[in-house]
């Protein structure tokens, strides 16, 4: 049930005309995984121009215009954590273990005092083009004390969506900066979405693996992705296969 509704958000994500479009589908999505709170943070710009990060997220506004002023994707510690170990992980494996930096702790009660539980959240982060400058962070309102708790098969599961997210956001605001596909090259992707190894590609396109290696290597390079699946990921997330 839950992949299935992942997948068809995914789906949905790709096809979003609009910002507006994307915050509907993550409002279905959650709202079905019982998750409260969702937002998808890209740092990549602000960090190396100084400028705040683009932000698409259903917390209080608040809280989004205070993150944005006082430059908080700078001091965030759930933002520090992926810098230090860019994986998946769960709220409530960090704030235990903070140390008593002052910073950390007001952020924290900051994000508490505007409805966020800093307890009972997770952090996915999205890896694109050999980078990880975007990531989905979901969470529980401080005020639904009924919410079920959110746990590490969610972060990983919502893996692709933040990947998905990083791409189709990116595309809205700064428009399509790829390169297209040859119709080969999206072929032998298309494949390996499904599954088949070059192997199976090449016997299926009566072609040899080798061929079909060169089409993704290529492939790659156009999407400036680091493996095969990333590659896919991205070639969906744009509308390319």
């Amino acid at each position: 049930m839950e992949l299935k509704l992942i997948s068809r958000a995914m789906s949905e994500l790709c096809d979003a005309g609009t910002l507006d479009d994307v915050h509907q589908v993550m409002g279905e999505l959650f709202s079905r995984l019982d998750i409260d709170q969702y937002a998808f943070i890209n740092t990549g710009s602000s960090v190396r121009y100084g400028g705040s990060p683009m932000l698409v997220s259903n917390y209080d506004c608040r809280w989004q215009a205070l993150y944005r002023s006082q430059g908080y994707q700078c001091s965030d510690p759930f933002l520090q954590r992926l810098h230090r170990c860019p994986l998946p992980f769960l709220w409530s494996e960090l704030s235990p273990g903070l140390p008593g930096c002052e910073s950390d702790l007001a952020f924290l009660a900051c994000a508490r005092g505007h409805g966020i539980d800093t307890a009972r959240g997770a952090t996915i982060p999205a890896h694109v083009r050999g980078e990880q400058l975007s990531s989905l962070h979901i969470s529980q309102s401080m005020t639904n004390r009924r919410a079920r708790e959110i746990c590490a098969r969610d972060a990983y599961l919502l893996s692709g969506v933040a990947t998905t997210l990083h791409l189709r956001v990116g595309q809205l605001h700064h428009g399509p900066v790829i390169g297209s596909l040859t119709r080969r090259e999206r072929e032998c992707l298309l494949w390996a979405s499904h599954g088949k190894s070059q192997e199976d590609t090449a016997m299926i396109l009566s072609i040899s693996a080798r061929t079909v290696r060169f089409h993704q290597e290529n492939a790659m390079c156009k999407l400036d992705a680091v493996n095969i699946a990333a590659a896919v990921a991205a070639a969906v997330a744009l509308g390319l296969i």
